[in-house]
């Protein structure tokens, strides 16, 4: 693309205005395209009198902000499953909404919620099975306030970490998340168990443990008569680990259809950053 002069992006930016909405779509692609010199301008037009070019720069520079960060995550896909961070691929999807998050404090607010119960750990002498389990949940869900976002359950709130943790409000697969990334630094043995319909933790292969309900602990029966229950039968992979790379897609995919109404730009942007996780995959 030829370089575009001072006086040509300020005339496109003034078109997004147009009320011929070919012309604005028109402007739009050509700054889009030209976005490391349409940048700084586009800056300095999110003031703009005219409302609709405020709209519509608005909207340019969040997709060439969700194309930088999709440059990130496109890294961070392409590494080998085995290698994928849990915690990092869950900071880069929480960016995609809030852009300004502080990861340092997050980090830091895991360390010290795995902190204190190694301290209770130690002083209680726990080590492993149901009684190590239930003093956890008791300390993730009823100290530490975590729960289940039952009234508005398509917030899309419940599935960045930052307001997850901010909150203590989330969904199943976003509260298996952060209870994952505290046994991690514990070294308690947990995996995601991703079940058709519900998101669930696993202990030492034998209790299972359902975040959304306060941590109940459920044996392999209940866990079969539920999957029974609402259609989905049963198929032994249906309780196997779900690993790293494919909780991120059910986390992406959960935005993605609260978004497709919502906000399409950013539904499509998702996609693309889960077509990076899932196409990543099938290279492998």
């Amino acid at each position: 693309m030829k370089t575009l002069s001072e006086g040509e992006i300020k005339a496109l930016i003034h078109l997004l205005g147009d009320d011929d909405i070919k012309t604005a779509q028109i402007a739009r692609k050509t700054l889009i395209d030209a976005r490391q010199q349409a940048h700084p301008y586009l800056e300095e037009a999110r003031d703009a009198l005219d409302p609709h070019v405020r709209t519509r720069v608005y909207s340019i520079l969040e997709q060439l902000r969700l194309d930088e960060l999709g440059s990130r995550f496109e890294n961070f896909a392409a590494m080998p499953s085995a290698w994928l961070d849990l915690e990092e691929g869950l900071f880069l999807i929480a960016e995609s909404g809030y852009p300004t998050i502080n990861r340092a404090h997050y980090r830091e607010m895991l360390d010290n919620m795995a902190a204190e119960f190694k301290n209770r750990m130690e002083r209680d002498g726990l080590s492993k099975g149901r009684e190590l389990i239930e003093a956890l949940n008791d300390y993730f869900f009823n100290e530490l306030g975590f729960t289940g976002n039952q009234d508005q359950y398509y917030d899309p709130d419940n599935s960045y970490i930052n307001q997850v943790l901010d909150r203590r409000l989330g969904i199943p697969i976003s509260l298996s998340a952060i209870y994952l990334l505290i046994v991690l630094r514990l070294r308690i043995p947990a995996v995601g168990i991703g079940m058709p319909g519900h998101f669930l933790l696993q202990y030492n292969d034998s209790l299972f443990i359902d975040p959304f309900q306060k941590g109940r602990i459920l044996n392999r029966g209940e866990c079969v008569q539920f999957l029974m229950n609402n259609g989905f039968g049963f198929h032994p992979a249906y309780l196997s680990p779900t690993p790293t790379r494919f909780m991120l897609v059910r986390i992406l995919t959960n935005l993605i259809q609260i978004y497709a109404s919502q906000d399409p730009d950013r539904a499509d942007s998702l996609t693309t950053f889960r077509d990076m996780l899932t196409h990543s995959y099938a290279k492998v």
